[in-house]
């Protein structure tokens, strides 16, 4: 989401360990959707029909030499389409940061006296001495910025002679303002001071002949003294420069989740929104741009995240960030989802009073599936897919099958159509670890385990629903839409 004064606050929420058992749930929560499925209707394993061989092992058997293991092998697939690719979604985190906070490190580390001076000459009435001290800090939200202000009490006498015999108290008000706004570079602008004095001070000399008005010494002296104030409150105000190259580094690792899968945020920018606030709370709000995925099987190339530029990007204006946004959660399946799915799968093949069941089954989408089959009819059959579909919020299945080049000429000529075996690979039910529908409760319960003792954490889900799938290589990437917002509060 400092995140996490944005950077520091949701780094620290980036903690491994916190969010285990809220995910355990939930992912227990999500397995089991679907009811079991009924036991399949038996079929006779006659092998009545037997597919031909293909033509290479036709000819292979004549050989006087063995045919490498190539020459048996389906024709490969024609080209896939481009592959399928996620929109990149945003991530709202709101960030609220209490004034209260502020204001006890403005009064810790703000010195109390703001100005003195003991030796001012004023003429014939002698010398000037005064004092300027704060009162307590105010803190609050105006307009997009932060506003620090504070009562000054002054002290002024007049002296001569060794002793001091006229005095006043003037009265100034100091305040700073801050925008809201960090620049690209991560760091908030310079606070603005000023200083006015709302009570005069004069003293009368000479008997009370003569009248000297200190009030434009005391401004004089104030005025220089603006620029220690805002120093001071400069100091005391978060630098997220440091933070956010540190959380940029965060966001880009892998992180592991139970049952071997993983999460891959891939941030590509953060963008900055408009700030809000009231007397109590400052409101930031920020956009991180990222193509999330949930990989369900976390070894090897799929626990590499993507690349990641050495330092975040320059932080980018977007007046019209909302307070919720659209996440297109990315759920990847591993290149054999397919074929497990389709290894005793339920469906009968009826091939028009031959019946025949996939009793195993290899490969992947990208170089074809081998699909051997039992029953009424044996042999193995390679075939294809080049599409992906939710079939409901907790499953999906491949479109567009078909046999491999040559293999509906093999079916063909044993009187067998092969559009009834894309049907079957077409309807199988490819299962997926995370239920849609759950997500809209189970991933605010996330959200609160990973609140810790520096910051509340809150996420809203105003909606979760199957989105669109496709593949990737051989893999079968599914995208849930999800609209919402994550809220860090800072303690």
């Amino acid at each position: 989401m400092t995140h996490e004064a944005h950077s520091t606050v949701e780094s620290r929420t980036m903690r491994p360990t916190r969010p285990l058992p809220p995910l355990l749930l939930v992912l227990a929560a999500c397995s089991g959707g679907h009811p079991k499925a009924p036991e399949p209707e038996p079929i006779a394993q006659t092998c009545a029909t037997r597919l031909p061989p293909r033509a290479a092992d036709a000819s292979a058997s004549t050989a006087t030499a063995p045919a490498p293991a190539a020459a048996s092998a389906p024709a490969a697939p024609a080209a896939p389409a481009a592959p399928f690719a996620a929109p990149r979604s945003t991530l709202v985190v709101q960030v609220e940061v209490p004034l209260a906070g502020i204001r006890q490190a403005l009064e810790a580390k703000v010195a109390r006296r703001v100005a003195e001076e003991h030796d001012h000459d004023i003429g014939a009435a002698g010398r000037l001495e005064y004092t300027v001290d704060r009162g307590p800090f105010t803190v609050r939200v105006e307009n997009a910025t932060l506003v620090v202000e504070s009562n000054l009490q002054g002290h002024a006498q007049a002296c001569a002679k060794g002793r001091c015999y006229a005095g006043c108290a003037p009265e100034a008000r100091v305040t700073a303002k801050v925008p809201l706004h960090i620049g690209a570079d991560y760091k908030l602008r310079s606070s603005e001071v000023r200083i006015d004095v709302t009570k005069g001070c004069q003293v009368r000399a000479l008997g009370g002949l003569l009248t000297i008005d200190v009030t434009p010494v005391l401004r004089g002296a104030l005025a220089q003294q603006s620029r220690s104030v805002q120093a001071s409150i400069d100091r005391e105000l978060p630098d997220f420069g440091g933070e956010a190259a540190r959380l940029w580094t965060e966001l880009g690792k892998t992180r592991p989740l139970p049952l071997g899968m993983c999460v891959v945020l891939g941030p590509e920018e953060i963008t900055q929104g408009p700030a809000s606030g009231t007397a109590e709370l400052a409101r930031l709000r920020f956009g991180l741009l990222a193509r999330p995925e949930v990989r369900v099987r976390c070894t090897g190339a799929a626990a590499v995240p993507p690349a990641l530029a050495a330092k975040p990007p320059p932080l980018r204006d977007d007046p019209a960030l909302p307070a919720a946004g659209d996440v297109h959660l990315a759920i990847v399946l591993p290149d054999d989802a397919a074929a497990r799915a389709l290894e005793g799968a339920a469906d009968v093949i009826d091939f028009g009073g031959r019946r025949a069941r996939i009793a195993k089954a290899s490969g992947d989408v990208a170089q074809g599936l081998a699909l051997e089959l039992g029953g009424e009819v044996c042999g193995d059959v390679a075939v294809t897919a080049s599409g992906l579909a939710w079939t409901d919020a907790q499953s999906l299945h491949l479109t567009r099958a078909a046999a491999l080049p040559g293999e509906a000429e093999r079916l063909a000529s044993a009187q067998l159509d092969p559009s009834r075996v894309a049907a079957v690979v077409e309807h199988a039910p490819i299962a997926l670890p995370i239920a849609v529908s759950a997500l809209q409760t189970t991933l605010p319960e996330l959200a609160r385990g990973m609140s810790d003792d520096k910051v509340t954490v809150t996420a809203t889900v105003d909606g979760a629903q199957p989105e669109a799938a496709g593949l990737r290589g051989a893999e079968l990437v599914a995208t849930a839409l999800l609209r919402g917002a994550v809220t860090l509060r800072a303690k």
